[in-house]
């Protein structure tokens, strides 16, 4: 049975709620590799979305039930985003990690195979960002759509919508000149989903382990059309 809510009505998460969040998280997107990682970075990960000034942590909750059925996690100022995770939250973020790779051999060897060092370029390079005395070449303005998750239950309810419009308008509000986001290929993910809020295909991406994904971009002045499924 679908859940109903009239009107969802989208809010930052509170801290209380971030467990829930993290959990809906892990069970809406289990092939990600960051919910492999298991609740406890999920955890960690969801609360310096929601506490980092240059990123967002949002979410929509049952008003019948109090139950978060909605979550969107995104950033505005990408590379100051994760300067600040790296220094708010390095260490925690890789005492869990490193707690659940050693619990499970084939996530540490994918961890260490495909991504250690390029964790530990991203790290090298937050720790001295903002820093350096040359100004930062010019670039686009470009935020990051992370991840959407709606509920089992509440899926078709306009939830997924309401969270993708809801954190458009704050990037236009910052001044971004486009957003990005990735999502399974051929017909796996929810591009048909971000289609119809107005995003347009942009190629593929291939990560460092292999893995393909759909590149989608949003600019300000698309409007979108047709009803979501979100």
């Amino acid at each position: 049975m679908v859940g109903r809510i009239a009107e969802p009505r989208v809010r930052p998460l509170a801290l209380e709620e971030l467990r829930a969040a993290a959990g809906l998280h892990g069970r809406g997107l289990p092939h990600e590799f960051i919910s492999r990682l298991g609740q406890r970075f999920l955890e960690r990960y969801y609360r310096a979305f929601a506490e980092s000034p240059h990123a967002a942590a949002l979410g929509v909750v049952d008003p019948h039930s109090g139950r978060v059925c909605g979550v969107l996690i995104g950033a505005f100022d990408v590379r100051a985003h994760y300067a600040f995770v790296v220094r708010r939250y390095g260490p925690a973020l890789a005492l869990a990690a490193a707690a659940a790779a050693l619990r499970d051999p084939r996530l540490l060897y994918g961890l260490v195979r495909t991504r250690l060092l390029r964790y530990l370029r991203g790290v090298l390079r937050s720790l001295t960002y903002g820093k350096a005395e040359l100004p930062e070449p010019e670039v686009r303005r470009t935020g990051l759509l992370a991840s959407v998750v709606v509920d089992e239950g509440f899926r078709g309810s306009g939830i997924g919508r309401a969270l993708v419009e809801d954190f458009e308008r704050r990037a236009w509000k910052l001044g971004m000149e486009e957003i990005q986001l990735v999502t399974l290929p051929d017909g796996r993910g929810a591009g048909p989903f971000y289609e119809r809020l107005g995003w347009e295909p942009a190629g593929e991406r291939v990560s460092r382990s292999g893995e393909r994904y759909a590149l989608y971009v949003r600019r300000p002045g698309n409007d979108s059309s047709g009803e979501a499924v979100g």
